[in-house]
């Protein structure tokens, strides 16, 4: 089921999911991440100028941030987000750069980054990802608003920051020279928390997304298919009825441009597309269940991630065919089903055939199990009807995944 999802007024999200709205101007083309091989230096080099302004304005938009949103405290999401970070560190454009991650204590979903490596994500993000992979591609492409100085491009383009602070001032910040006001530093922290939140324009997410397929890929740690699966969400929300004005700019990329370019990269690259891999949204599971009389197999389909995912029971075997127990036959029906999946099995791909005796459930030339008389009569029905549930059960699994992500 579509979680319904409180709104953030700060909205934008990820520059990635639905409301992961972005705005701004065109971006520089994106830099190639260094090799996966290439060693962290054991030692960080002296910070310029540029990266003490970046870390002081981002403390100072990070601290608007805290004054307008609830923070989580002790959030056990913060090691999850820091090893990742790890990981991914090496192969950015910034190998040394220091993160701050907290998580804001909201419903939607949504992430954003500030100069300086903040990087902000809501519990709701948190919750409606369903993988490592996937949080990690979020994370990749806040990481690359970092890498690349979205934020500081921004300000150096946009007439708002020269109006208010004169070239000058806005000079001297953006090179941190020690003349700067106190004052001017917390317009500017509040200019950019503004900027992140809408994001830094259409250019800069399709160079954000370029990037994390590039760190998720070369750090080898990471599928970089969540990153499609990430922006087919954003698609989804986009394409759903609620829409919500969330009072910014919303200028960001049109999610199936962005799904385009992603699939494109991913293609580029070799990586095989395979959703299923990257998210919890279908599979199978077979196993004794206990009932009045006993136990019983059951070879069940879950479709969804989240605390309640959709359930059906596909077929519960309950004679021995060629050797095979119940048991073997619903796990060897399982692996089958599953391997399927990965490589996006459809529920037009399911049909149900029969030799006279025997049903068979069969998809792309094989077939995934078979119905014997002794099945239908031990649950007195037919081996058709028996058929039937099984194909309607599945092709429901299939409906259920199409409609039950979070995003």
């Amino acid at each position: 089921m579509k979680k319904l999802l409180a709104i953030l007024t700060l909205t934008c999200l990820i520059c990635l999911v639905g409301r992961f709205a972005l705005a701004g101007e065109a971006a520089a083309p994106a830099a190639q991440p260094a090799a996966a091989s290439a060693a962290q230096p054991t030692a960080a080099p002296p910070m310029s100028p540029e990266d003490k302004a970046d870390a002081e304005i981002g403390k100072s938009a990070a601290a608007e941030v805290e004054k307008h949103y609830k923070i989580v405290k002790d959030s056990p999401d913060v090691p999850r987000l820091n090893a990742i970070i790890a990981k991914l560190k090496p192969v950015t454009q910034k190998p040394n750069q220091v993160y701050t991650v907290k998580v804001i204590d909201s419903r939607a979903i949504n992430a954003f980054s500030l100069p300086g490596g903040y990087l902000f994500f809501t519990q709701g993000l948190l919750d409606a990802v369903e993988s490592d992979d996937e949080l990690a591609a979020v994370t990749g492409h806040e990481m690359g608003h970092v890498c690349l100085n979205h934020s500081r491009k921004q300000m150096s383009r946009s007439d708002r920051y020269t109006k208010l602070l004169g070239p000058l001032v806005l000079a001297s910040i953006l090179t941190r020279s020690d003349r700067v006001d106190p004052g001017a530093m917390l317009m500017v922290g509040s200019m950019v928390m503004e900027d992140a939140l809408n994001h830094y324009g259409q250019a800069a997410e399709f160079e954000a997304d370029h990037n994390s397929v590039l760190y998720l890929y070369n750090s080898k740690a990471y599928n970089p298919v969540a990153m499609l699966t990430v922006t087919e969400g954003l698609a989804h929300m986009e394409s759903g009825e609620l829409q919500i004005n969330m009072g910014v700019e919303q200028t960001h990329p049109m999610g199936p441009e962005r799904v385009a370019a992603v699939e494109k990269e991913l293609n580029d690259l070799g990586v095989p597309i395979e959703r299923r891999r990257v998210t919890k949204s279908l599979y199978t599971t077979a196993g004794a269940v206990k009932v009045k009389d006993g136990e019983i197999v059951e070879l069940k389909m879950i479709a969804g991630g989240g605390d309640k995912p959709w359930t059906g029971v596909i077929f519960r075997p309950a004679a021995t065919v060629d050797g095979a127990s119940p048991l073997s036959r619903a796990q060897d029906a399982s692996k089958k089903i599953n391997d399927l999946l990965l490589v996006d099995l459809n529920s037009l791909e399911i049909m149900a055939m029969t030799d006279g005796t025997r049903g068979m459930i069969q998809a792309r030339g094989q077939t995934l199990f078979t119905i014997t008389p002794e099945d239908a009569a031990f649950h007195k029905t037919t081996v058709d009807a028996l058929a039937r549930q099984a194909i309607q059960t599945m092709r429901a699994g299939f409906q259920q995944e199409r409609v039950g992500r979070a995003y």
